[in-house]
């Protein structure tokens, strides 16, 4: 063996394994083994990182590899040797490039010589044992992992942009940037394209959790993720690399504060998912009934093709052989069922502004927020109470903790509140009218000026939820046209 002179000293975390904290953890780890290096006299430099012994897909365990290649060190010092690797085929992988060099490898306990056949022995058995501990060890994680998940706590990774995790319930509350991922939401809703609003976003100055500019696929993360709407999926991979089917996937509803109601979420969902920024094909065109039309029947998509006679038609249903029909008249009287909807709105409108008590949600609205504006006055004086002694830490935190849980479900009752306002409720219906009107006013059937399809089917989209077409075979059966409002 080799004398020893200059040594690597490799540290290495994946998680807080003795209750610690990593930071102190590893700190501790790595005392110890530059006073064992000071001990010996040996020449040293330190390679630290936090990261799995799953792989070798690590920063520092690569650096440190690479330099002994080329006969830099004298030995590797750890703390102990599953700290390399806990996987069967790299921990062969490192011995050989240790053992190829003459590295030795170095424990507080033990220095193992590549001379020394019981020493290799002795690695193999501890490499094989390891990599069975860790496969426990996993599925201890694992099985933990999931029971917090289903309780709600967050233990997914970083929290998505707009969202903190509250270190004492472990759940995700939103922060200043939830006004972001809601101008998101309600961008798409209100018929932005992805481009508008990260172009808007990046314009405005506004940066994703990274630091970064946004990007479309940063939105499209944004809109898919279900957090949003506060829901917890979990179980949805095999391994890192590897999805399960998505009917294994489990749901927590629920599990956080949402900071976009699900109705807004899923319309945000429906149109980046399977309208407006699904990349048809170029040979597919876009008409005003695309992914509107289905069949009364069976529930498939009708949709539009244009017979070699040049008159456009409504497919028949491949499934169950519902009717096909000329594509004019359909649109035609899709047009007559949206303008008879317009009294129905007034009416809606009428109807709530004579029920409604508009005073009374006010005064509700302005108990709850002189509410929470005293608690929130009373939050800020309690730091000023620790400084000065009045309070000890232990009383600050609960106070703490008793304003802040209280501020939260002061603002949840007035979220409560406002989706009670009969104002929102007419907002919305006037918001309808406007689409209505919009779309009425500038749409003209077929190959007249005005929208194009494509625009048609837009607006369209918006107002309508679906278009049942029922055409069953049999003599003396007239076609039915139900459109369903959003």
């Amino acid at each position: 063996m080799n004398v020893i002179n200059q040594v690597a000293v490799y540290l290495r975390l994946s998680r807080d394994e003795e209750n610690q904290g990593i930071d102190t953890v590893l700190a501790n780890h790595r005392k110890t083994l530059i006073n064992f290096c000071n001990q010996n006299k040996w020449k040293y430099h330190v390679y630290q990182e936090i990261a799995s012994s799953y792989d070798m897909v690590r920063d520092k365990l690569n650096e440190m590899l690479e330099k002994v290649r080329h006969n830099e060190y004298d030995a590797v010092v750890v703390m102990d040797v599953d700290r390399l690797s806990r996987n069967d085929y790299d921990a062969s992988v490192i011995f050989k490039m240790l053992s190829d060099s003459n590295t030795a490898i170095v424990t507080p306990d033990k220095t193992y010589n590549w001379d020394n056949d019981g020493d290799n022995l002795l690695l193999k058995i501890q490499s094989i044992v390891a990599a069975q501990e860790y496969k426990q060890i996993k599925k201890r994680m694992q099985r933990g992992k999931e029971f917090a998940s289903e309780n709600g706590y967050w233990v997914h990774g970083i929290p998505p942009f707009g969202y903190d995790k509250d270190p004492h319930t472990r759940k995700l509350v939103p922060n200043d940037e939830a006004k972001h991922v809601k101008f998101i939401f309600n961008s798409i809703a209100d018929g932005k394209t992805v481009s508008d609003i990260y172009h808007e976003l990046n314009k405005m100055g506004v940066k994703t959790k990274t630091n970064s500019k946004f990007a479309f696929n940063s939105i499209m993360r944004i809109i898919n993720n279900e957090a949003y709407k506060g829901v917890i999926v979990f179980n949805r991979y095999i391994d890192k690399n590897k999805k399960k089917p998505k009917c294994e996937w489990k749901y927590v509803l629920n599990a956080h504060e949402a900071i976009v109601d699900k109705q807004t979420w899923d319309r945000a969902n429906k149109i980046v998912n399977t309208y407006s920024f699904s990349a048809p094909r170029s040979k597919n065109k876009i008409y005003p009934t695309t992914k509107l039309i289905f069949c009364g029947n069976c529930g498939k998509i009708q949709g539009a093709q244009l017979a070699h006679t040049g008159k456009l038609y409504l497919k028949i249903c491949s499934k169950c052989k519902n009717r096909s029909f000329l594509y004019e008249p359909i649109l035609r009287e899709i047009k007559k069922q949206i303008v008879e909807r317009i009294p129905g709105i007034l009416t809606q409108i009428k109807n709530i502004q004579q029920k409604s008590n508009t005073s009374e949600v006010e005064y509700k609205k302005q108990q709850i927020e002189e509410r929470i504006h005293k608690a929130t006055v009373a939050l800020s004086k309690l730091l000023p109470l620790y400084e000065e002694d009045i309070i000890n830490l232990k009383q600050f935190k609960e106070r703490k903790a008793h304003r802040e849980q209280e501020i939260k479900e002061l603002k949840y009752e007035l979220q409560l509140v406002i989706q009670t306002d009969p104002k929102d409720k007419i907002a919305d219906l006037q918001e309808m009218k406007k689409r209505i009107d919009y779309l009425l006013n500038n749409w003209e059937c077929i190959d007249g000026e005005g929208l194009t399809d494509e625009q048609v089917n837009r607006s369209l989209h918006f107002i309508v939820e679906r278009i049942e077409w029922t055409y069953p075979k049999g003599k003396d059966v007239e076609p039915k046209l139900r459109i369903v409002y959003k």
